[in-house]
């Protein structure tokens, strides 16, 4: 896999990431009985607040996580999305590359069981980046520090979510 931190980008003027999400929104809930039951665009391609990777990442809700079974990635595959195998916690992680040989994430699928804790916390963080002001520069600071003491994406990525758990835990959990 590319393990380089591919470049931030600031805006998405011709609305690729809008429309490649409505496309494969359609994918997913079109799939033969398919177990998605909700998709959320996530991240910073869906609004822009601070610079961010070219990656499209998705929220994936489904009514029980093993409702994902072979047959699903299966599809899923044939659909471009591999399953990444890392010690990922009550969620699995799905991607699209550019090629099999580059490896750059280009999509990334957060599937996770609805009407969980961990399902709760994507949405309301995603809504407090994308509506607070303050929250974002936050993040971006943090996403800026980390870039300066990491070159490989698997480290970024790992700090990148400690420091979105420690955000959500300061300003998000307990706000209304």
């Amino acid at each position: 896999m590319y393990s380089a931190i591919q470049p931030f980008i600031k805006a998405d003027s011709e609305h690729h990431f809008k429309s490649e999400y409505e496309e494969l929104r359609h994918l997913l809930f079109n799939l033969l009985d398919s177990p998605v039951k909700s998709t959320h665009h996530i991240g910073g391609t869906s609004h822009f607040n601070y610079p961010t990777e070219p990656i499209l990442d998705i929220l994936v809700g489904v009514d029980n996580l093993h409702d994902i079974t072979a047959l699903d990635e299966k599809r899923l595959n044939y659909a471009g999305f591999y399953r990444l195998h890392h010690p990922y916690k009550k969620k699995v992680v799905m991607a699209k590359f550019n090629n099999l040989i580059d490896l750059k994430q280009e999509v990334r699928l957060h599937i996770i069981q609805r009407d969980t804790p961990l399902f709760k916390q994507y949405l309301k963080m995603d809504e407090a980046l994308a509506n607070n002001d303050e929250i974002a520069r936050h993040f971006n600071d943090k996403k800026t520090q980390i870039l300066e003491h990491v070159a490989r994406i698997s480290d970024y990525e790992q700090r990148k979510q400690q420091a979105l758990d420690k955000i959500y835990k300061k300003y998000v959990a307990d706000s209304k």
